[in-house]
């Protein structure tokens, strides 16, 4: 099994190579089959440099330089469309995924399921330092969901995930923001793949900027539930 690691990068040339080594080593210690896609999302800082500079490094690491249409959804969507693994990990390259999550998520994907989330709501997961805003929004949309679609999982708003290459293509979510996590997470459950969860503990940024703004994101949020929902009550 080839694994192909995605990670979404605008601004982050604080966190980046740090991130970029720790994977390196856990791939190591773990002797993965893996590739690195590193996607640089109109970066405007040395984040292109340090994505070139990785490349000619390490020969399992890929760059795709994006220029215009921005976002983290677009970004993601294009290093997955890139991805020549059988199964795709999501990795935010703010240093807020524990990456002990990976070789949890693999397990689950060799046990038949579909796609595996990284839940900071379940027993042993951790919305870590998070601002407690985020918490209750990125919870009460969960809970939402569980609710009307039936949706089994506790975290469908962090996009650190593990799934299956092909379920991607079948799914086709869309969204260009931050809002294509719980997207894929509702079609492919309306889809009826197979969906779990581990338990994973996360980390605010202590560098850079947030991409991520409540307000725009609630309504992007609902927009994706509405709209999942109305396929759901139409099929």
């Amino acid at each position: 099994m080839k694994i192909s690691i995605v990670i979404p990068a605008h601004n982050e040339e604080d966190n980046l190579p740090i991130l970029i080594e720790n994977i390196w080593h856990l791939i190591k210690k773990n002797r993965l089959n893996s590739e690195i896609i590193l996607v640089d999302d109109n970066s405007n800082d040395s984040t292109p440099e340090i994505c070139d500079k990785f490349k000619r490094r390490y020969d399992n690491v890929f760059t795709i330089h994006r220029v215009g249409n921005p976002g983290m959804g677009n970004a993601l969507i294009e290093g997955t469309k890139k991805a020549k693994g059988d199964v795709v990990i999501w990795i935010m390259a703010d240093l807020s995924d524990d990456l002990n999550t990976i070789p949890k998520f693999l397990e689950r994907i060799d046990n038949g399921y579909d796609l595996v989330f990284g839940s900071r709501y379940i027993k042993g997961g951790s919305p870590g330092d998070i601002p407690y805003n985020k918490t209750i929004f990125s919870k009460s949309f969960t809970i939402l969901s569980r609710i009307f679609t039936g949706i089994k999982v506790h975290d469908i708003t962090n996009a650190f995930r593990a799934f299956k290459k092909n379920i991607f293509y079948k799914v086709k979510p869309a969204s260009g923001d931050f809002a294509i996590s719980p997207e894929f997470a509702l079609k492919a459950h309306l889809a009826k793949f197979r969906l779990s969860e581990i338990p994973t503990i996360y980390k605010n940024r202590k560098k850079g900027v947030t991409k991520f703004k409540m307000f725009k994101m609630s309504i992007r949020y609902l927009s994706v539930f509405l709209s999942v929902l109305l396929q759901k009550l139409i099929s």
